[in-house]
């Protein structure tokens, strides 16, 4: 019989939990960045591995002396309850274990009965039998109740006391301790006495305490002195509510980590700051119905997340919408990974002078966020500056489907259309991104290149997802840190714990999206502002809105670091000192820069030339149009002439070709003049005015030489003669048409194009 009562006692259901938890989310150090509430109402916090020391101490000491030495009841104390509430006639003392209170909770506090009780005690004894007594004590202190909808010691420490379990002082300990005894105690204004009363009482028994715990759980020991002190310290007051610190962070987690423990590398601290400069940045941006704005810190050397802020927490749709991982139109911000790609390419070079002009490439015409055009830039001061037709010129020459391509493997999830959907709009944001997909992208090339000049840094990198080299990742990063600074941050270089910066903004079509990326020696931050509704707003921009968010951010990172201008990697190359290409026999003057180790698809500088001029050297010559033994030549650095139209605007410097010696003219028109509009490709859209009245078309052409005389005529019609200033206004109306440009010494150039 007893034999069959054992194996029917080991047959017995072991009483388990099946309530549903909250998530909780924890920073980096153990900080409660935020929770969601349990399915059922209640804050209840998942059950943890550990305990607190004190709170247990206090916990068997008023609840179970015997927890560490009875089978789950204690028999003496079973009895002497039993005699008493007979006697009373009513209950009076429960005689409970710890263990019985963890079967009763698992069993959803059924009515106390006589036969329930004993119901407790056969469970509790299996209960003893399949967990340890660190796994018991951790089940209740999971699932003791704390008054309201607060469950366990995690939710109660934090909602009563703003700790965490490990953290409670004696008198916090001893409340929470009595607490489930009695858990109406703890509401605001009702019977706080009591609670006081009971708390005291227990702390009063704790220099003398009777618990009897095995050396191995180090039970700590509370003085009379301590004891004393710990009776000053006040009741909780109302419970605090919940932190929400990392929002979005935390509703991310919880699609697939609901009702766990989540533990996180986010820093506190850090997360706190960036809330508090973000909350200051949205009371400015306000001013202007800019709502939202997102941050978000990645530390790419350990690949770590270590500031996650989705929203403005102050903005009406902060809880809906997460605009780290949002897609959104990426303006300038990829222009960095076609500048590394091409000089990876062999195509560019950081000096290299581009063409910054207005363009039409198959119906699609860039244009510069300033309205203005420089005529030729370096690539530096191109990326600096962001310009876009240049970036577009770029694109071409590297080819739309190659970048395309190469932004599907930096992970950018948003590129979800064929190369051919976005066009050269690509580079210029014709295409969609997410803050999240961008910082990552960002930190695989930072993290790249460190493993190439950081000394204790030596991890592995997967090429396949940072299609860079090392030397191109340097010189990217290297032109990047010449960028200017928004105001606030001018003189920057001037104090030595100012931190030197790899950065870049963006800003999409109609001030919709302002973004900033930057990268220290060991972060990236990534911060987008707009309005998550996609309303444009004046005046948004990466500079403007973004960047300052950005560099108070970086005031918050450890460390400095002066990101190197070379790598072990790259090689010398001289290159001609006006164009930044490889020098060709005619440089005048050379410099010497650093570039990958990869094949030169360049060619020589093309713009250096051998000019032939006459023998007063005021005039240029054809070679077979002048005396061969009376002209002589020079070299110039001869840009074509739409570049060297608008480039001479801004380059007072620049020392254009002498005009063509008399009877001695060019041989090719394009040598002399160029279209500015229309281009060859281009459809012609007649304007229209506020009134809704039709307006000219304005047609420019470029010359060498201004002063000479330029006739127009359109289908054969002569319209109109210019100098100086090459523009001619015509009415028009749609169709089919002839443009013909002559200057005085004959040249001449033909257009046909479509007015639509």
């Amino acid at each position: 019989m007893l034999l069959a009562l054992f194996v029917i006692f080991l047959c017995l259901p072991v009483p388990k939990f099946h309530e549903p938890y909250s998530t909780v989310l924890t920073a980096r150090d153990g900080e409660l960045l935020g929770a969601k509430i349990a399915e059922d109402g209640q804050w209840r916090f998942p059950a943890s591995d550990c305990y607190s020391k004190k709170y247990v101490a206090c916990l068997l000491e008023y609840e179970d002396q015997q927890f560490f030495h009875h089978p789950g009841f204690n028999p003496v104390s079973f009895v002497e309850a039993l005699v008493q509430n007979l006697k009373a006639g009513e209950v009076v003392r429960g005689g409970s274990t710890v263990s019985m209170q963890v079967v009763r909770m698992a069993r959803h506090n059924k009515p106390r009965t006589y036969w329930e009780k004993m119901i407790e005690v056969v469970l509790a004894m299996r209960l003893e039998l399949h967990y340890s007594k660190t796994e018991i004590l951790n089940l209740y202190a999971a699932h003791a109740p704390f008054g309201g909808n607060v469950v366990g010691i995690d939710a109660a420490a934090w909602r009563y006391f703003h700790t965490t379990p490990d953290d409670l002082s004696w008198g916090e300990a001893a409340t929470l301790a009595v607490l489930p005894n009695s858990p109406a105690l703890i509401h605001p204004g009702r019977s706080r006495d009591k609670l006081e009363q009971k708390r005291d009482e227990l702390l009063q028994r704790m220099p003398q305490s009777k618990v009897h715990a095995p050396r191995r759980f180090d039970l700590p020991h509370l003085s009379a002195e301590d004891a004393e002190l710990a009776q000053m310290e006040n009741i909780p007051d109302r419970p605090f509510e919940m932190p929400m610190l990392a929002y979005h962070y935390l509703s991310d987690a919880e699609r697939q980590h609901k009702g766990e423990h989540v533990s996180s590398t986010i820093r506190y601290d850090l997360q706190v700051a960036i809330m508090e400069i973000m909350k200051r940045h949205y009371e400015m941006n306000t001013l202007n119905q800019i709502e939202n704005a997102a941050v978000f810190v990645y530390d790419y050397l350990d690949e770590e997340i270590v500031a996650y802020l989705g929203n403005n927490m102050d903005a009406n749709d902060a809880a809906m919408v997460d605009m780290v991982k949002a897609q959104r139109s990426t303006g300038s911000i990829l222009k960095p990974f076609l500048f590394a790609a091409m000089l990876d390419d062999g195509t560019l070079t950081t000096e290299m002078v581009l063409p910054d002009v207005p363009m039409s490439l198959s119906g699609f015409t860039p244009k510069n966020y300033s309205g203005e055009y420089w005529g030729a830039v370096s690539a530096r001061e191109a990326l600096q500056n962001s310009l876009n037709a240049p970036f577009v010129y770029l694109l071409r020459e590297y080819g739309q489907p190659r970048f395309h391509a190469l932004l599907k493997e930096l992970q950018i999830s948003g590129i979800v259309f064929d190369a051919e959907h976005y066009g050269l709009s690509l580079i210029v944001g014709g295409a969609e991104a997410s803050l999240y997909d961008l910082v990552k992208a960002y930190g695989r090339m930072g993290r790249k290149l460190a493993v190439e000049v950081n000394e204790n840094f030596n991890e592995p990198v997967d090429a396949k997802i940072v299609p860079f080299s090392a030397e191109a990742i340097a010189e990217t990063f290297d032109v990047m840190t010449g960028l200017a600074r928004p105001s606030d941050q001018i003189g920057w270089g001037g104090f030595s714990s100012s931190k030197r910066v790899a950065w870049k903004t963006g800003t999409s079509f109609g001030f919709r999206d302002a973004w900033a990326v930057g990268l220290t020696d060991r972060y990236v931050i990534g911060v987008w502002v707009g309005n998550s509704d996609g309303e444009g707003r004046p005046g948004l921009t990466g500079v403007g809105s973004a960047a300052p968010i950005l560099f108070d951010v970086v005031g918050k990172l450890d460390g400095s670091y002066t990101y190197p201008a070379t790598t072990s990697r790259g090689i010398d190359m001289e290159v001609c000192a006006e164009s930044g290409y490889p020098k060709s026999d005619v440089c005048q003057h050379v410099d010497t820069i650093r570039v990958p180790n990869v094949e030169n698809k360049m060619g020589v500088c093309p713009y250096h030339k051998k000019v032939f001029l006459d023998a007063t050297r005021q005039f240029q010559v054809r070679p077979d149009c002048y005396p061969v033994d009376q002209k002589c030549y020079d070299v110039f650095f001869v840009l074509p002439p739409v570049m060297e139209w608008f480039y001479k605007r801004h380059s007072p410097m620049y020392h254009p070709l002498p005009a063509f010696y008399p009877g001695c003219g060019p041989s090719r028109p394009d040598d002399v003049m160029a279209f500015v509009y229309p281009k060859s490709d281009a459809k012609v859209t007649i304007p229209i005015g506020i009134k809704g009245d039709r307006q000219q078309v304005i047609f420019e052409i470029a010359h060498r030489n201004p002063q000479k005389t330029v006739f127009w005529s359109l289908n054969d019609k002569f319209i109109g003669e210019t100098r100086i200033n090459h523009q001619m206004p015509i009415d028009v109306e749609k169709g089919t048409y002839e443009l013909r440009c002559v200057d005085e010494d004959g040249v001449e150039l033909y257009r046909k194009l479509v007015v639509m």
